[in-house]
């Protein structure tokens, strides 16, 4: 937020006469002070009815890169199915300067327990409450503002949690977080044993899994399992479900036709 500090008062010179001292800069704005963070839209670029980005044409980082992204919002939304106030969305415009187009950020995941869910176009804090986590996905273009610019930021809008997931090797681990503490500061999220990490914010684990990351039931142990994931368990389950009737069928007819010896 734009803040200024209150001038010094005036002083008299020579035979009464009183200067004016010059007016003190105003505090440049967040946006101003995290410019290296900010999200850059690449042209064309849509804006909403106040000026604000809500629509770019910047690709996608990898294929890799979209299905975590794909599997962190997916598997959020089916585990918070029942919660009527979550929101979780991807490369979605966080703007929080109202009237400043230039202050904004593109998460790669944005949580929110007080949102509410539906479309949208664009995140406004305006709005909607600040989010609750934020996650950005290391790219080998990209790596150096996600680590070194992005956390200040996130952390001064009070965002509680922050992630990082890094398949490239730049950091010690793959799963990477930091928790607000008491004084609005980041503190790291201390590793497990295997190396993930708990969310205190989603309850629970973040784990390394193949070339992406699993959430995990830290009370189960069992893992939220991606939509493919979910298709396939769920074609095996149909396909052995058909087999056993057709046995079952089979074992009838084979009983009946010994009755009939």
């Amino acid at each position: 937020m734009m803040t200024t500090e209150p001038p010094p008062p005036a002083t008299r010179t020579g035979a009464g006469a009183v200067s004016v001292p010059p007016s003190v800069a105003p505090r440049p704005s967040l946006a101003g002070r995290h410019a290296r963070a900010l999200y850059r839209p690449v042209p064309p670029v849509g804006y909403d009815d106040e000026g604000h980005p809500e629509s770019d044409s910047a690709t996608v980082e990898s294929v890799t890169h979209d299905d975590i992204r794909a599997y962190a919002i997916r598997a959020l939304r089916v585990r918070y199915a029942a919660d009527p106030g979550f929101f979780a969305g991807g490369d979605l415009g966080l703007l929080f300067e109202r009237g400043n187009p230039a202050a904004v950020m593109a998460p790669d995941l944005l949580v929110s327990f007080g949102a509410g869910g539906g479309a949208r176009s664009s995140y406004k804090l305006w709005e909607a409450p600040v989010p609750d986590l934020v996650m950005e996905l290391l790219s080998p273009k990209t790596w150096r503002r996600d680590v070194e610019a992005k956390p200040a930021l996130y952390e001064e809008l009070g965002v509680r949690e922050f992630w990082l997931f890094d398949p490239f090797g730049k950091l010690p681990r793959p799963v990477n977080g930091w928790l607000l503490d008491a004084d609005g500061a980041y503190a790291p999220v201390p590793a497990l044993p295997d190396g993930g990490c708990r969310s205190a914010v989603l309850d629970l684990d973040l784990v390394a899994h193949g070339d992406g990351f699993r959430f995990r039931d830290p009370v189960t142990g069992e893992l939220l399992p991606d939509h493919a994931e979910t298709a396939t368990a769920l074609r095996v389950s149909e396909t052995a479900r058909r087999t056993a009737e057709t046995r079952v069928a089979e074992l009838e007819a084979l009983l009946r036709r010994s009755d009939h010896l």
